[in-house]
């Protein structure tokens, strides 16, 4: 299988794609061969690499208890655990980083840490799930750490049979390393404690298909469907098994409905490109247009305006912006929402006080008549999480 990430810029790998959409590096896994791996998978949604090199999301992508969800239609296949280094790195520029890309010395210690509390608390099955996780997350760059999730994952079950944190993660590992018969009934088990949960229901239908079952695979992707007729995934998987199965009318249908619900150009792009080898041709772009960029707050000062652009405009805090609150020329207030703050360790703490200093110093902050800060808020409780100024020495 193709890799899920660029190997030089950690952008996610759009699913056919011989180039990296974001650096315009070959990825080595080139076009998937068509009835393999033709999917949108659920779960991981993580795009690990050159946030993790820059080191300011290392607690949101690899540390967070949660990893984020990806939008409909926007993953590409699972990392697999048998595609060799060698073949991933056959294409890269002679000064490229070493491929699979290396965890930052902090996550290292990170993991290391909540290890050694881990064996230290074997009762504490929250901390063993957490593990877990961060081992999982951990694995999307480094394969070898499958093993430690899975152990952390099975220690849990062991404890408490129908957590279901656990039983996923241990269905996604296997569904990671493409053992799919091994995969099945872990899904299976989690499905009966969650059954409305179609994210997993569709990995389900795909380890089917993986496994030999298409008919299987196929009544699977109905089922989700009768639940959800908008679920792109479904959708999506349902027509590659279709086409598999030498139906390319039924394929084509499935797939005209999911470019229909697409919003994503990278999933359009994969979905016309699906449809093109099938034999079709692509619907009219009938997603709708993309949100036009939010406007500064009304009466801003330039400096205002510029803050605001930049944070919003930020990978990671700009999906969480609410609104600003500004009580003065250069003092103001960010209103978040589910924004993890008190999750960061003290070294992406530091990092974010770093970048958020650069941002205000940027929008001209030497120029404010006044004191400059800027204080982050939990939007539902009001509580102040962080307060920013232009020198990370002052940043509470």
């Amino acid at each position: 299988m193709p890799p899920r990430f660029c190997s030089q810029c950690g952008t996610r790998a759009v699913q056919g794609a011989k180039f990296c959409s974001e650096c315009g590096v070959s990825l080595s896994g080139g076009r998937a061969p068509s009835g393999a791996g033709w999917q949108f998978t659920s779960t991981g949604g993580l795009v690990l690499g050159s946030f993790l090199v820059a080191g300011l999301a290392i607690w949101t992508t690899i540390l967070s208890p949660t990893p984020p969800k990806p939008a409909p239609g926007a993953g590409g296949p699972r990392a697999t655990a048998n595609a060799p280094a060698a073949q991933a790195a056959a294409n890269l520029p002679p000064d490229h980083p070493k491929v699979p890309l290396a965890l930052p010395d902090e996550v290292k210690t990170f993991i290391a840490d909540l290890t050694k509390r881990a064996n230290e608390n074997p009762q504490d099955l929250a901390l063993w799930s957490r593990l877990g996780q961060v081992e999982y997350r951990a694995a999307q760059l480094d394969t070898s750490h499958y093993t430690a999730a899975l152990a952390a994952f099975e220690h849990v079950l062991e404890q408490d049979p129908k957590n279901v944190d656990a039983i996923r993660g241990v269905a996604n590992i296997h569904y990671d390393r493409e053992e799919h018969k091994e995969a099945i009934p872990f899904y299976e088990r989690y499905l009966a404690l969650k059954p409305d949960d179609l994210s997993a229901r569709t990995d389900l239908g795909t380890m089917y298909l993986y496994a030999g079952d298409p008919p299987r695979a196929v009544a699977t992707y109905h089922d989700v469907l009768q639940r959800d007729p908008n679920f792109l995934q479904a959708h999506y998987n349902l027509a590659v098994t279709q086409h598999q199965q030498g139906d390319d009318a039924a394929a084509l249908a499935e797939l005209r409905t999911a470019r229909g619900l697409a919003t994503d150009e990278g999933a359009r792009k994969q979905i016309d490109d699906m449809i093109a080898e099938i034999g079709g041709t692509p619907p009219a772009d009938t997603a709708p247009a993309a949100a036009p960029a939010a406007e500064a707050s009304a009466g801003a000062s330039p400096f205002q305006a510029t803050v605001e652009k930049n944070l919003r405009a930020h990978q990671i805090i700009g999906p969480k912006v609410v609104r600003f609150e500004w009580s003065g020329p250069g003092a103001g207030k960010v209103l978040l929402a589910n924004f993890p703050m008190d999750g960061m360790p003290p070294v992406a703490r530091a990092k974010f006080d770093e970048r958020i200093s650069g941002i205000l110093k940027d929008a001209g902050a030497s120029s404010v008549d006044g004191p400059v800060k800027l204080e982050f808020v939990d939007a539902p409780s009001g509580r102040v999480m962080a307060t920013e100024t232009p020198d990370p020495a002052e940043a509470r």
